[in-house]
């Protein structure tokens, strides 16, 4: 049964490939996920971490962003300590494809740190540099998947609007529930041109992560006007907190854990969802210099 799963998701990406070849000619243009959450201690960048790592699994190209402002959570999740990050780039220390580190299950980490936010203050030419060296990871994953901060600033709703997908992460507790709304809202009121997907972690059961989640999505379409596609949930699980003890992700940490394989089928559930084409991806030259856009306009009203 495995070898016919895997035969047909080749058989799929095949035929993806083909048509997306039809429909836009020229360069691939990845396509930019973010992870969000309304408020922190969710479980934001292990799900981004083991998401990401199964999408690879899966024969998915993956690159993954850590852009939590200075907290660099990736690194310690995965026991990484990168000598430069992407501020390092912007000092023209060093170009930005030193920067990227390999991680486990053949993913791409690039580094964000306190360089994220700084590339609004570039001036043009300097911008110019480093979108250049950016247009140079075009095409090279399939996937660019980014972990935001948390909350509602717009700095951070800045990568939710202007990605491909946005998803977003809560728990059962009320509070969570109500900072994720509060995410949706937000990003949907700056028109995010991507779609929001809805993922409920920390459930003692599968009908409690239903329930949650279509709770959730009633009162974002009823008031909002906002379609939200719930792609799974992912069980309370003490393999997650062991993991993150010894530092390893834990879908490789220990993948036949509950937790494990509900983020497993989030990924394939994802990976299928993505198959169908209608429209290019951003790519991560034109997302960089639109979130740098909004940054740089928020500035000068600022001032």
């Amino acid at each position: 049964m495995k070898d016919q799963a895997d035969k047909l998701r080749t058989m799929a990406r095949d035929i993806k490939t083909r048509i997306e070849s039809e429909l836009f000619k020229g360069t691939k243009r990845t396509r930019v996920v973010t992870v969000t959450s309304g408020k922190g201690g969710v479980g934001k960048t292990n799900f981004a971490v083991n998401l990401a790592i199964s999408l690879s699994d899966l024969g998915q190209k993956v690159m993954l962003l850590d852009a939590d402002l200075g907290l660099a959570n990736v690194d310690v999740v995965l026991g990484l300590v990168p000598r430069y990050n992407l501020y390092h780039v912007i000092k023209q220390e060093v170009p930005l494809k030193d920067i990227i580190v390999p991680g486990p299950g053949g993913i791409q980490i690039i580094p964000g740190g306190s360089g994220i936010f700084q590339l609004a203050n570039l001036k043009d030419y300097e911008m110019r540099d480093i979108i250049s060296q950016l247009e140079k990871l075009e095409g090279q994953s399939d996937y660019l998947i980014i972990d935001t901060g948390a909350g509602i600033a717009e700095n951070v709703l800045s990568f939710a609007v202007m990605a491909d997908d946005i998803i977003v992460l809560t728990t059962p507790e009320p509070t969570s529930l109500t900072d994720a709304y509060g995410v949706i809202k937000s990003a949907a009121a700056m028109q995010a041109r991507g779609k929001f997907h809805l993922v409920v972690n920390r459930v003692f059961s599968e009908s409690q992560g239903a329930v949650v989640g279509q709770k959730l999505k009633s009162v974002c379409e009823r008031f909002l006007g906002v379609e939200i596609d719930i792609i799974g949930f992912v069980s309370e699980d003490r393999a997650v907190r062991s993991a993150v003890m010894n530092q390893e992700a834990l879908v490789i940490y220990a993948p036949t854990s509950d937790a494990s394989k509900n983020i497993r089928q989030i990924a394939s559930r994802f990976c299928e969802k993505s198959e169908v084409v209608t429209k290019q991806p951003i790519g991560i030259k034109k997302f960089f210099r639109s979130i740098t856009s909004i940054w740089k306009q928020k500035l000068q009203s600022e001032h």
